[in-house]
């Protein structure tokens, strides 16, 4: 061990000295360097790198290793360099080191104090450029409102085309109305009652299919249907079977089922093999292995289907509720809008669509992404604090 160390001091020392003379001076050790001074495989260094990185500076391991090195005079910096080339804090390396003696209060405090500032401003170059990326993504929405506001104005005719002027003013007028609010909440219920019906029936429809080759044999040629036939002859036939106040649930729902079955699906068979062996030999029962294995495969491609569906099932809603014009419903405003040639409420109930479903797409996949995370009181796993204490 001391033996590497020293090879590992050596090996520093050659690096600093070509990085001074290549002006990038203060560089970390590259890896295959340092396997080299360490006499083992670039992916043992790897690994060993990924553990520390992982989990950190382990005080009993790292400190007889910092006294013999130190005992043999190997230089603190380059212990430094070594354990913070692994992905260790400088303050974590620093507080160690002042612990085994190593450095003194003063050069300890030196190197923590450095860490900090470097910290802070890393922080603060964060800060900047998510202000730099608000923005420009400000400008470029503020650019095409102007280019929306001087076509209306080029253009003149209120019939063709309403600016984001009048459209915000028509946008004022209607939320004070109570109509606007019942057709808002009418339509996001139906919207949303037929999307969460979809979501639930293509998981479950999903996990038969992957676990019985039968269910399968009889979902698969209906899913395959349903991604063929025209929306517009969904929609007639809807209108005839179930008329046209249930007709947005039963659209939204047919129009994302296939997509959250197929996905869900994939990522079912995406699951790797030797992790449910290894679920198998460690007698997992089927809830943890549903949670600790199956879950972790499928979760990417839900939520990529679900972020597509989402906004699919807004759309396909709406044009229903424009052709069946259900009371009340925005697709009946929007619909009225254009018998009379009101452009401006028209592009107001399109942003008020926009604005819903945004909203609900966000919130949907923030409990999504909740969902994600581990539950770990509900697995049967102690909280970490917990089992200190135990």
């Amino acid at each position: 061990m001391i033996a590497r160390m020293g090879r590992i001091g050596d090996a520093l020392s050659r690096m600093r000295a070509h990085d001074a003379s290549d002006g990038s001076a203060g560089t970390l050790p590259r890896l295959d360097v340092v396997a080299e001074a360490l006499g083992l495989p670039e992916e043992r260094v790897a690994m060993m790198v990924a553990q520390v990185r992982k989990n950190g500076l382990d005080e009993a391991q790292i400190a007889p290793m910092m006294q013999m090195a130190s005992s043999k005079g190997l230089d603190p910096e380059l212990i430094m360099q070594m354990l913070t080339g692994m992905g260790a804090s400088r303050a974590r390396v620093a507080e160690l080191m002042r612990a085994q003696g190593i450095l003194s209060d003063e050069e300890a405090s030196r190197y923590i104090d450095e860490d900090e500032r470097l910290q802070t401003e890393r922080l603060a170059e964060e800060r900047r450029r998510k202000r730099r990326e608000r923005l420009r993504k400000a400008l470029v929405i503020a650019f095409w409102i102007l280019v929306w506001q001087g076509l209306d104005l080029a253009m003149n005719n209120r019939l063709v085309l309403a600016g984001p002027i009048r459209v915000m003013q028509a946008l004022a007028e209607g939320i004070v109305e109570p109509g606007f609010w019942l057709s808002c909440s009418a339509s996001f219920a139906r919207i949303a009652a037929g999307f969460l019906l979809s979501f639930f029936v293509g998981i479950s429809l999903a996990l038969l299919s992957h676990h019985a080759r039968i269910v399968r044999d009889f979902v698969e040629p209906v899913i395959s249907l349903l991604r063929t036939i025209p929306v517009v002859s969904i929609i007639i036939m809807l209108l005839i079977w179930v008329g046209n106040q249930m007709l947005t649930v039963y659209l939204s729902f047919l129009i994302v089922l296939p997509i959250i079955y197929t996905n869900m699906l994939a990522g079912l068979e995406n699951v790797d093999p030797r992790m449910l062996e290894m679920a198998r030999c460690y007698r997992l029962g089927w809830w943890r292995t549903f949670m600790y294995v199956y879950r972790p495969a499928f979760m990417p491609f839900l939520k990529s289907s679900c972020r597509l569906s989402l906004g699919m099932s807004w759309k396909a809603g709406i044009m229903a509720e424009v052709l069946a014009t259900p009371k009340p419903s925005i697709g009946k405003e929007m619909a009225q809008a254009r018998t009379f040639l009101a452009t401006p409420d028209l592009f107001a109930w399109t942003v008020v669509v926009m604005i819903l479903s945004w909203g609900f797409e966000k919130a949907f996949m923030a409990l999504l992404d909740a969902l994600g995370r581990p539950l770990g009181s509900l697995l049967g796993v102690r909280d970490e604090k917990e089992a200190k204490v135990r």
